[in-house]
């Protein structure tokens, strides 16, 4: 169980007065800024696994969807409740990669279950609902389930995984309860798939299938790549052990990241860069508007792989020649929804990218994966966005695949990285820890944090377009971004090579307004911040005085 936020008294320290007036101010500040973002229609929800109270956060204030089951109370000791709650359960699990459950929560994403309404808590027991859940589905199914107390009520959350086999899992019984009257109300028959569609459980249909069976097929076309790609990496150690070395190993975009790796370090530890910047001069083909969706991010996941293998082996020059590239591959991208969700899926990876910068201390990488500039549309040059970041975020709200809130963004980013260790060279395996058990201590995290941060600071301070920044990070403890920023105002170093050609009081007044946004936003998800940390506090108010 966890509790809510703490207040500004027990967060430590001297923080930045910001009263209610100046969080006002802020938002009508933003308002003013740029366009509004605020669209009606889901959020973007990502089934991570994690279930803790920062998740939660996340994921207040979001309607349901395909991948969020809100639900305002269920008794788990009645026998109707009992039954829809399997019903719902087995419904989620049976569309990739899962969702979660949200009890104690209505419609409108809103907490409303007082404290003490569940008389008793152990009856939530993951492994007793599992148990509950198993008795009328033949396979296995594992939930995640954690109660949290949020403003005076409390939640459960319970993360649904899909099946390990990636097939969809039929009732083996039906689900009955008893109605007044000795009548008995079916809820789900024996035999019967159910899958989520939007906020309902719907009869499994024809159109269901290409998506419900996609972890399936990718499973079946990774074991039959397996390999394949086994060979290539034979070949490369082979390579490597000769006394030529693997100097002219060619960088395929057929490759799976493992491999493609290899294939990137070889070809540094050889000094090819014609073979290197090859791959480069290749990315022009990411921004063919007939390539789908899996194909676009297949190719972005071997650029992200490229960058962190070039970064972390010190040639940065490598990685300032593909974000080039892909940016020039960006602003072709058109105006429709698949456009949308291909720019967001940049920003994912950007931010991969750039947690990997600030773990590294490449401050000028994190800048140049900030500050590119673009235009708002491929026809137009008239307004120009400060950062790729903030245009994506904004083209995906008014495309109604966001609320206007983005602390997905970073949990995306997370989710990217721990599937794909290759774009994260510095962290091993064991610092990652298993979703049930992310802490505050988080590397990738807090990283990833971090760098939304700096991205937001070094726009206000250097931005020369429109549309500013939005903190992401607002979703998150604060304690998570912090250090970044001191880290700023404690290292001039720091300071010329992330933000370079800016005075002190250009930044000062860049991470008053960058704290200001992220105090108003975080409101939105509970109040997780309460102003900079003191040394950053003393720093703003030294620097960027303001005048009563």
């Amino acid at each position: 169980m966890s509790s809510g936020t703490p207040g500004p008294a027990e967060a430590g320290g001297s923080r930045l007065a910001l009263g209610p007036a100046s969080l006002r101010s802020a938002a009508d500040a933003r308002a003013q800024a740029e366009p509004s973002t605020r669209c009606p229609g889901g959020g973007v929800i990502v089934p991570d696994g994690r279930t803790d109270y920062e998740k939660l956060l996340e994921l207040l204030g979001n309607p349901e969807e395909t991948h969020l089951d809100l639900k305002a109370s269920v008794d788990i000791a009645a026998q109707d409740d009992k039954v829809k709650f399997v019903k719902d359960v087995v419904t989620m699990s049976n569309r990739p990669p899962g969702g979660y459950i949200l009890i104690g929560v209505n419609d409108a994403g809103d907490a409303c279950m007082q404290i003490g309404t569940i008389a008793d808590r152990s009856r939530f027991d993951g492994a007793k609902l599992g148990s509950l859940v198993r008795k009328y589905i033949e396979g296995e199914i594992h939930l995640r389930v954690q109660i949290h107390e949020h403003n005076g009520n409390e939640i459960v959350m319970v993360f649904v995984p899909h099946h390990r086999d990636g097939l969809p899992v039929p009732f083996s019984k039906d689900g009955q309860y008893p109605k007044p009257g000795g009548k008995t109300e079916t809820v789900f028959r024996t035999g019967e798939i159910f899958v989520r569609e939007g906020a309902e459980n719907v009869p499994i249909r024809h159109a269901h299938w290409p998506d419900v069976l996609s972890a399936y097929t990718q499973r079946i076309r990774e074991e039959s790549s397996n390999f394949a790609q086994q060979m290539i990496r034979e070949f490369l150690a082979a390579r490597e052990g000769s006394t030529g070395g693997a100097k002219d190993v060619p960088l395929s975009m057929n490759m799976d990241t493992a491999t493609f790796s290899d294939a990137t370090l070889a070809l540094i530890e050889a000094g090819n860069d014609v073979r290197l910047r090859h791959f480069i001069q290749s990315l022009v083909q990411i921004a063919n508007p007939e390539l789908p969706l899996e194909d676009f991010e297949r190719m972005l996941n071997l650029w992200t792989t490229f960058c962190a293998q070039a970064l972390y082996f010190t040639r940065a020059d490598l990685v300032d020649e593909a974000i080039g590239r892909l940016r020039e591959a960006y602003t072709r991208l058109g105006i429709g929804v698949d456009d949308t969700r291909k720019r967001l899926a940049v920003v994912i990876r950007l931010y991969a990218l750039g947690s990997l910068a600030v773990r590294l201390e490449a401050w000028e990488t994190a800048a140049a994966v900030a500050l590119q500039p673009v235009p708002s549309d491929r026809y137009s040059n008239e307004y120009i966005y400060s950062s790729w970041i903030r245009h994506a975020q904004v083209d995906a709200s008014r495309a109604n695949l966001t609320d206007g809130r983005h602390g997905f963004i970073i949990s995306a980013a997370r989710e990217l990285l721990v599937q794909h260790p290759p774009m994260r060279p510095d962290v091993a395996e064991s610092d990652v820890p298993p979703e049930a058990d992310v802490g505050p201590n988080d590397v990738l995290l807090n990283s990833l944090c971090q760098f939304d941060l700096a991205y937001c600071i070094i726009v206000f301070a250097k931005g020369t377009g429109h549309a500013e920044a939005y903190p992401s990070s607002a979703a998150f403890s604060e304690d998570r971004a912090d250090p970044i920023a001191q880290r700023i105002v404690a290292d001039a170093g720091v300071r010329e090579r992330l933000i370079a050609d800016t005075s002190v009081g250009e930044i000062a007044h860049a991470m008053r307004e960058v704290f200001r946004r992220a105090m108003t936003e975080s409101l939105t998800y509970g109040g997780r911040w309460w102003g900079p940390p003191p040394t950053v506090d003393a720093f703003i108010k030294q620097h960027d005085p303001q005048i009563p």
